[in-house]
C-alpha cells in the first residue's frame, strides 16, 4: 500500500510540473525601424484576354498590388533580425509593428511568430518570415 501511495504521488506531482513547463516560450523583441512598399504580382494573362478585360474569364489577369512590411527587431541577445510578411488579402494579419516597441515573440523554422495587438486591442499572432540576420546572411526560405 505505502507504495502504490508513493507512485500517485509522484505521478501527480509530474503531471502538475509538466503543466507548468511551457511548450513553446515566447521571448521579447523590441522593434528598431519599420518600412513598407507596395509591389504588383506580374499579370497571368489566359490565352485572347487583355488584362483590362473585365469577363469572368480574364478577371483574374489583372496585376495584384500587395504590401510588404519590413522590419528590424532587436532580439534579448542583442542580436538583430531583418523580418518581414506580406499582405496578401484584406483579411490577413500582416501589420507593420510599431518602432520602439516591444513584442513577444516565439522562434519558428524559418521566422518568428510575433504577438501584437491589433487596432481593437484583440490581441493578433503572425508569422514574420527572417529576411536577413545580423551578418547580413539571408534568412532560409
Amino acid at each position: 500500500m505505502h507504495g502504490i501511495r508513493h507512485f500517485v504521488g509522484m505521478f501527480v506531482l509530474c503531471c502538475a510540473v509538466a503543466r507548468a513547463a511551457p511548450i513553446h516560450s515566447y521571448f521579447q523583441v523590441k522593434v528598431l525601424s519599420a518600412e513598407s512598399h507596395q509591389f504588383q504580382s506580374p499579370p497571368l494573362y489566359p490565352p485572347n484576354c487583355n488584362w483590362k478585360d473585365i469577363s469572368a474569364y480574364c478577371d483574374s489577369s489583372a496585376p495584384v498590388t500587395y504590401t510588404e512590411h519590413t522590419m528590424v527587431v532587436e532580439q534579448p541577445d542583442g542580436k538583430l533580425l531583418t523580418i518581414a510578411c506580406t499582405v496578401e488579402s484584406e483579411w490577413s494579419n500582416c501589420a507593420s509593428l510599431a518602432v520602439n516597441q516591444t513584442f513577444e515573440a516565439k522562434a519558428k523554422k524559418r521566422g518568428l511568430e510575433i504577438r501584437y495587438p491589433d487596432r481593437n486591442g484583440k490581441l493578433r499572432k503572425e508569422f514574420y518570415m527572417t529576411v536577413r540576420n545580423q551578418s547580413g546572411e539571408l534568412g532560409r526560405h
